[in-house]
């Protein structure tokens, strides 16, 4: 039998529908960004981002007077709200309570201003004495098989299936610090190691948290341990940097905080825009520059709205949390014509204040030099937006050495490439390489023609640039074409693998020749200053001869570089070297220890793609 519905029975269904309501909307702050700062800093305006429930109309305070309130930010988005904090340049260390008020709710957040590490051994930027050393943690080796899987059953791991993940991680990479060391290469640009989680996505280069390391690598404080470790055998880390995108799974494309936070959305986007040359393009149409900013790489990787202030703050101030709290070197910035420029500008200028020392070098795939050059700061080049980026990758020059292995260039090739470093404002903080995590390996491409290789590895270590090399070059790790091929595991890095090529004795005779070969150059690279810093003079090649020939001088050193590109012995024509030389004739190679003496009237015998490396 069904009661009648009275006036009371009203009045108990709204109390719980307003006690509801209340609760929905009752003050709460989940989380802050940056989680913490330090005392000290030259950025101590820092804009926290909070999020959490029923943001809107708050007010900010903090208890402490060294630290103060200048602008609370609300947003229609009651989701999140940004508090602007003045940190006291004399504000001690310690923590603070911050007051976030709404009516009569108050809820209290501590806050932590840290006290500065020791930075005297951190961020030292890299540059002509550095070699870098280019790693995919995923698939360099596994030091910690206990984080190989998120949970009991992760199916995004499998290391029998090359697009997924295999377990690398950053404990994997110190275990293998004494071996880098040796081997002679200065400094390792990894892979971005923050959280990933997506499948098919442990390349990194689509961010979920920009706070946290990826847990399969390992935690934060793994990433500053492998920073300090490095550190202490004299190796630098170099940050591989997204500024341009994130990843799909990361919390703001469940919940953006405003409408101008992405270019597009996910269900309408520009894709395939690679419209880099738009920048400089006199003829460009009005909407292709429009189109290369806004794009989506793939639709699991949102395009990021650096015009907006908010986004602009909190991009600057990641890059800058992470530098300060690893202690890390440099940064490598990923896809970088693809950013807000404006933007880009403002984020060197911050980092580069808070560490004069560093170093930035951006990914500006283009094999046109008079492109690449406008990017590089101060450039010589009329251009519509300015930079302050320090350093370039050379593509054109990576385009000449893989078109000269493949057999569809010659020697000629890299000459014409360096002979356009007028458009440089610094030539010598240029990235040099054959290959990346993005082509496939230079053994790939040259048909295993090993002898090709270890031209290309002398002409990168002892020419102009920043010399960078991927992990297993060393031993011609051999790849495929795909992305998941090239980067293969390093053998002997991972469990139930039949062979450790980290150690001599597991390796093939063919890997430990390339392995002395390029340990050889490294070594020689470092032990001889003229190889790195030495004015470089070379000659252009002649008509059906691809023999290229060039000096590194530094005082009284002096350095004769002789590459043959013919598969048979040639005899070098010398006579035009004589104005460097001089009277000097006797010399040394290097690599081989021969002790010579110079015959300019009849030449220099060199073995098929063979390299003369000359002491005077």
């Amino acid at each position: 039998m069904s009661r009648p519905f009275t006036s009371y029975s009203l009045l108990i269904v709204l109390f719980f529908l307003t006690g509801f309501s209340i609760q929905a909307q009752s003050l709460k702050v989940d989380k802050v960004e940056p989680p913490n700062w330090w005392s000290g800093m030259k950025w101590n305006n820092v804009q926290l981002m909070l999020y959490g429930e029923s943001l809107d109309g708050i007010n900010a305070r903090f208890e402490q007077p060294a630290l103060r309130v200048e602008a609370v930010h609300t947003l229609p988005n009651a989701s999140y709200a940004f508090v602007d904090v003045q940190i006291s340049e004399d504000a001690p260390p310690g923590k603070y309570d911050l007051i976030v008020s709404k009516g009569k709710e108050e809820r209290k957040v501590v806050y932590e201003i840290a006290a500065r590490p020791d930075n005297s051994n951190s961020h030292r930027g890299f540059g002509v004495d550095d070699v870098l050393y280019l790693i995919t943690p995923d698939r360099f080796a596994n030091g910690d098989p206990s984080n190989d899987q998120l949970g009991t059953a992760d199916p995004d791991f499998d290391p029998s299936v090359p697009e997924k993940r295999h377990g690398g991680d950053l404990k994997g990479i110190i275990d293998r610090l004494d071996y880098l060391a040796d081997l002679g290469v200065t400094t390792l640009w990894i892979n971005p190691v923050l959280e990933n989680t997506a499948p098919g996505t442990y390349h990194g280069y689509a961010v979920t948290d920009l706070y946290k390391i990826d847990p399969r690598f390992g935690s934060n404080e793994d990433y500053r341990r492998l920073v300090q470790e490095a550190h202490k055998r004299g190796l630098k880390i170099v940050f591989d940097h997204v500024a341009n995108h994130i990843g799909i799974e990361h919390e703001w494309l469940s919940n953006l905080p405003m409408e101008s936070w992405l270019n597009g959305s996910v269900e309408s986007h520009l894709t395939d825009k690679h419209y880099k040359l738009a920048i400089s393009d006199p003829y460009a149409a009005p909407t292709s520059e429009a189109y290369l900013r806004g794009f989506w790489f793939v639709d699991g990787m949102p395009d990021l709205n650096q015009r907006n202030p908010y986004l602009s703050n909190y991009l600057i101030q990641n890059m800058i949390w992470w530098m300060e709290y690893s202690g890390l070197d440099g940064v490598r910035e990923d896809t970088y014509p693809y950013n807000y420029q404006e933007f880009m500008t403002k984020w060197e200028k911050a980092l580069l204040e808070e560490y004069p020392q560093t170093n930035i070098v951006g990914e500006i795939w283009a094999i046109e030099p008079a492109y690449l050059s406008l990017f590089q700061k101060a450039s010589k080049l009329p251009r519509s937006f300015e930079t302050n980026l320090p350093s370039i990758m050379d593509f054109p020059l990576m385009e000449a050495y893989r078109n000269y292995l493949k057999g569809e260039g010659l020697l000629r090739d890299v000459y014409s490439v360096l002979a356009q470093d007028f458009l440089y404002t610094d030539p010598d903080n240029i990235l040099t390489f054959m290959d990346n995590h993005d082509t496939p390996r230079g053994i790939f491409v040259a048909k295993k023609d090993t002898a090709k290789i270890k031209q290309v590895m002398a002409m990168l270590l002892t020419s102009r640039g920043v010399p960078q090399f991927l992990y297993g070059t060393e031993i011609n790790m051999y790849g495929g074409e795909r992305h998941v091929e090239l980067r293969e595991d390093f053998p002997g890095g991972f469990p139930g693998h039949q062979r450790d090529a980290f150690q001599e004795e597991g390796r093939t005779a063919e890997e430990n020749s390339v392995f002395q070969y390029f340990r050889q150059l490294l070594h020689l690279r470092k032990d001889h200053p003229a190889l790195r810093r030495g004015q470089l003079i070379h000659y252009p090649l002649k008509w059906k001869e691809d023999i290229y020939k060039y000096f590194r001088i530094l005082g009284e050193d002096q350095y004769l570089i002789i590459v043959n590109g013919h598969g048979e012995t040639r005899t070098v024509d010398l006579s035009e070297t004589t104005e460097v030389l001089g009277d000097r004739r006797d010399c040394e190679d290097l690599l081989s220890g021969r002790r010579l003496r110079l015959d300019i009237d009849n030449g220099i015998s060199i073995d098929p793609h063979g390299v003369l490396l000359l002491k005077l």
